[in-house]
């Protein structure tokens, strides 16, 4: 559902039939939402707000909603997905916009992880 210009929720459909994707995901997960009837039963304009008291209840960082995109990109990366693979499930048209944008993620972690083994050296050589 989106708001429309009269700030009026309708459903949307996608803009073109490939722009439909389906999405795979685990059995167990799939039963889940099955067994439950929906994924997320409330108002549209509260997911966010739904999001941000799990987040709080899980004592995590906040993790805006359109970054899951940012993450399945460089997850899917990460574990070896061909980009032709990612392209098509994560419906970007061309692998630029996927390797500019949403791999940037994947690359600060591992740079994180870079510097934290270079200190542990560092540490292990001049303690």
């Amino acid at each position: 559902m989106v708001q429309d210009a009269q700030k009026k929720w309708v459903v949307k459909t996608t803009k073109t039939t490939e722009s439909t994707r389906e999405i795979i995901i685990p059995a167990e997960l799939a039963e889940k939402i099955r067994a439950q009837g929906y994924i997320y039963k409330g108002h549209p304009n509260s997911i966010t707000k739904h999001l941000k008291r799990v987040e709080d209840a899980l004592d995590i960082p906040r993790f805006p909603l359109h970054k899951f995109r940012h993450y399945f990109a460089s997850q899917m990366s990460a574990l070896g997905v061909p980009d032709a693979d990612i392209l098509k499930m994560g419906g970007w048209e061309t692998d630029h916009v996927m390797k500019s944008v949403y791999r940037h993620s994947m690359l600060e972690k591992e740079e994180q992880a870079k510097r934290e083994a270079a200190e542990k050296f560092r540490s292990t050589l001049f303690s």
